[in-house]
């Protein structure tokens, strides 16, 4: 999956770094990231190179994270394209390589977001400031804490024996897909499972259980993956269901054998799906 990066390790302990020419650079334009493009490949740019076509400065970095001796800083500063520089769609780390550094600035993005998405104190609408001991933000006026969103996903593999449910949803990703859904407040994780899927397709399901999670920066989330088997009381002479077609395009069933193949396992979803189909989920 894509947070698979053994054995470089991801170091995200707050502290206070000083800036090296060698460090990356992390810079957010209307959710897209500053990317350098460099004989026909996709780059995160380093510092000494930003400083060679932007005028950016050092006192402005904001310390993200690190991997193997590498350092990632956040500029909020608003640049425009410019020679090899381009914004691109976070899509674009998904075939970033090396893999550890892809999955590594997905995570600094997301650290990064978050400053940009919180400047000021929702209760007094102070200005906040950076804490000196824990990766938090402060308002200096009303002393309200502000810790990174990290929001929690359930994403569920629903089965009938030798059965998987595949879904399409209605806009946006056109890839076949397992049923997702954010949890809401006040709800445990087997209780998200059960009421996403039911909204999506009138089924109902028993017999949760956990299978594995992936922090998932792309959306700001740790996604929880669970497998399900769908209630005795429930028929299937139908293939396709259409519960919720505001959200869904499709959702289908597929014999083991017949589920389709992709590309890629770099998400929990089809790392998931791959699993069901090769029975190492029974």
């Amino acid at each position: 999956m894509f947070q698979d990066i053994s054995p470089h390790v991801l170091n995200i302990q707050y502290s206070v770094k000083a800036v090296q020419g060698s460090d990356f650079a992390v810079i957010i334009k209307n959710g897209q990231i500053l990317m350098l493009h460099d004989k026909n490949e996709v780059k995160v740019p380093t510092i000494t190179v930003m400083r060679q076509h932007y005028d950016i400065a050092i006192d402005q970095a904001n310390y993200l994270l690190s991997i193997e001796n590498n350092n990632f800083f956040a500029f909020d500063v608003e640049l425009v394209e410019k020679d090899q520089f381009t914004f691109e769609d976070l899509n674009v780390l998904r075939t970033l390589e090396p893999k550890w550094i892809a999955f590594a600035m997905a995570t600094a993005t997301h650290l990064a977001n978050w400053y940009l998405q919180n400047r000021f104190c929702g209760h007094c609408a102070h200005q906040l400031v950076k804490a000196t001991d824990e990766r938090k933000l402060v308002c200096p006026n009303c002393g309200m804490e502000v810790f990174p969103k990290i929001s929690p996903v359930i994403i569920v593999g629903v089965r009938n024996d030798d059965r998987l449910l595949l879904t399409k949803y209605a806009q946006g990703y056109d890839r076949f897909a397992l049923i997702a859904g954010f949890v809401e407040i006040g709800e445990t994780l087997e209780d998200a499972v059960r009421r996403e899927v039911y909204e999506e397709t009138g089924l109902e399901v028993k017999n949760i259980r956990y299978y594995k999670s992936q922090p998932w920066a792309f959306s700001q989330s740790v996604l929880m993956g669970f497998f399900a088997d769908v209630t005795g009381e429930n028929t299937y002479t139908t293939e396709e269901y259409h519960s919720d077609e505001a959200e869904l395009a499709l959702a289908k069933w597929f014999d083991r054998q017949e589920i389709p193949a992709d590309d890629t396992t770099l998400s929990l979803t089809w790392s998931m799906i791959a699993a069901f189909r090769n029975g190492e989920v029974k």
